[in-house]
């Protein structure tokens, strides 16, 4: 990679939060000094639906003035898990379902939302509107290196790339299999999702991808159509576009009163609106209906 992700490298060195296959010690504490309380919900884990659960915890607490919704930077999905089993969150947030040696840990799961997974571009990249899978595989093994193959302009490509075993990258290798063939990667690796969007906001002429409830009205990052389909929600919801992450929560035991009243709220027609706006659709229709 070249200078500019070079120095964000430098800088994630020193600030960077553990990927979701770099799980925090069941004893680490999540919230700070703070400890849980009857009057505060902590929501630890994963950064693919980070913003989006901050956006909902902000609209809950307008309705329930006594509560407050910690949503703490991203631990990944494997640390949202392992905190919430260790007692240290009240509920985690993750982007995969439950592996069978984690339904061990006495955890429910509720899939609450869903998003696609968007390749994005920094804005300065305006002549790209669409890419294809193959594109997309050249572009991220590196055989593909400027912007000009791709019907834009004669500059270099930069590429923010995600370690093995991210659940946007896997949603990817499990549909594009060119992907999975990818011995090297190009580019800078990233491992969180509010990482790798802030490097491709910052930096021209870069390419990533991400969960589009993160990367949604940014300012600075263009969401590519991929093989010419839109990730809209006519095109999820039937199934013509085709790389979709889904966005859960996690608690262990019984929630409380106070756990099943955000979650009563995530499936009222309030929320489903806030995430429409945000890139995610609802998965609670049923759970509505049965309320």
């Amino acid at each position: 990679m070249r200078k500019p992700l070079i120095l964000l490298a430098v800088l994630l060195c020193c600030l960077s939060h553990p990927p979701d296959g770099r799980a925090i010690d069941a004893g680490t504490s999540v919230a700070g000094s703070a400890a849980l309380s009857q009057n505060t919900i902590v929501i630890c884990g994963t950064g693919d639906s980070q913003n989006l659960l901050r956006l909902l915890a902000a609209a809950y607490e307008e309705r329930r003035t006594d509560m407050t919704v910690e949503v703490p930077d991203s631990i990944g999905s494997n640390g949202g898990i392992k905190a919430t089993a260790a007692g240290k969150c009240d509920l985690g947030r993750v982007s995969r379902p439950l592996k069978e040696n984690e339904k061990e840990l006495n955890l429910s799961y509720l899939l609450f939302a869903r998003s696609p997974v968007v390749f994005l571009v920094n804005a300065t990249v305006r002549e790209v509107k669409s890419i294809t899978e193959g594109q997309a595989a050249a572009v991220f093994s590196g055989a593909i290196t400027h912007w000009s193959e791709l019907g834009g302009r004669h500059e270099k490509i930069y590429v923010a790339n995600r370690e093995k075993g991210d659940s946007s990258l896997t949603v990817i290798e499990n549909h594009i299999p060119a992907f999975k063939e990818i011995k090297k990667q190009a580019g800078q690796t990233l491992y969180t999702t509010p990482e790798n969007i802030a490097a491709i906001s910052r930096y021209r002429n870069t390419i990533g991808y991400a969960p589009l409830a993160e990367a949604q009205n940014q300012p600075d990052i263009l969401v590519l159509r991929l093989n010419d389909i839109a990730p809209d929600r006519i095109n999820v919801m039937d199934g013509t576009y085709k790389l979709i992450i889904p966005f859960g929560l996690v608690w262990k035991n019984e929630p409380s009163p106070q756990v099943k009243g955000f979650i009563d709220f995530l499936a009222s027609p309030a929320a489903e609106q806030i995430m429409a706006g945000h890139g995610a659709f609802s998965a609670l229709h049923e759970y509505r209906g049965n309320d």
